[in-house]
């Protein structure tokens, strides 16, 4: 039962773009819209977007599982993200824009 979990929520995963990391073509670190630090982070999470990003988007951050944790408006080209609902673990942060397309995914760390 539990490598039928495992698979299908590494399948679900990997259909909802959780396996991309940036769209774009070129070199990866040339594309990448977002710089986030401190990767772990423990009570905050910093992120600071390369270049200005549509009035509508959305950051939304799931946990390793695939579970929806939280979703925040973009209003500028940085955000801190308190961590205090977050408990220690994997998650994956997904950039959308107003239309709702993925404009990168990552992943960071919660080490309390």
């Amino acid at each position: 039962m539990k490598k039928f979990v495992a698979i299908l929520v590494f399948a679900t995963l990997a259909q909802a773009g959780f396996a991309q990391k940036s769209l774009g073509t070129g070199n990866a670190a040339e594309s990448k819209l977002v710089h986030f630090f401190p990767n772990p982070a423990s009570a905050f999470i910093n992120f600071e977007f390369k270049q200005p990003v549509e009035r509508g988007s959305v950051i939304q951050f799931y946990s390793f599982l695939g579970r929806k944790v939280s979703s925040q408006a973009i209003n500028s080209n940085r955000l801190t993200i308190n961590l205090t609902d977050f408990i220690t673990g994997i998650y994956i942060f997904q950039v959308r824009d107003a239309s709702g397309r993925l404009l990168e995914s990552n992943k960071f760390q919660v080490a309390k």
